[in-house]
């Protein structure tokens, strides 16, 4: 019986091994899945506040006075659009800025129909 034991555990060890290293690998692969959404959701995060900021900011400081005069115009939406691009760039982090170049490509082209957006819905709810 001992020597059973012995070769039963023997040819089990590195079975465990393998099943171990398996589960190991698959528990940081997991994890590392789980921070990687998670700084991911964070970037988003940031780049949404940034940009709603901006825009409520540009329209707080420039667009409602404009508007009041009755002066807003289509060279004063351009103007209104760079003062939030250029507002919404500054509140980024770099870490933020650097996701979304990675994996978008243009930080000016991910930013564009988020303004537009945030200007349509504040537009309607505000």
């Amino acid at each position: 019986m001992n020597e059973f034991l012995k070769v039963a555990l023997t040819a089990c060890i590195p079975a465990m091994t393998v099943i171990f290293g398996w589960g190991l690998n698959k528990g940081v692969s997991i994890a590392n899945g789980y921070i990687n959404n998670k700084f991911a959701q964070t970037c988003l995060q940031n780049a949404a506040n940034a940009v709603f900021n901006a825009v409520q900011y540009v329209n707080q400081t420039y667009v409602d006075a404009l508007k009041e005069q009755d002066k807003f115009d289509e060279t004063a939406q351009r103007i209104a659009y760079s003062r939030a691009l250029a507002a919404a760039k500054k509140a980024l982090t770099q870490e933020t800025i650097t996701f979304i170049k990675e994996t978008f490509g243009d930080l000016d082209g991910y930013l564009k129909p988020m303004i537009e957006a945030q200007v349509r819905s504040q537009k309607v709810h505000m």
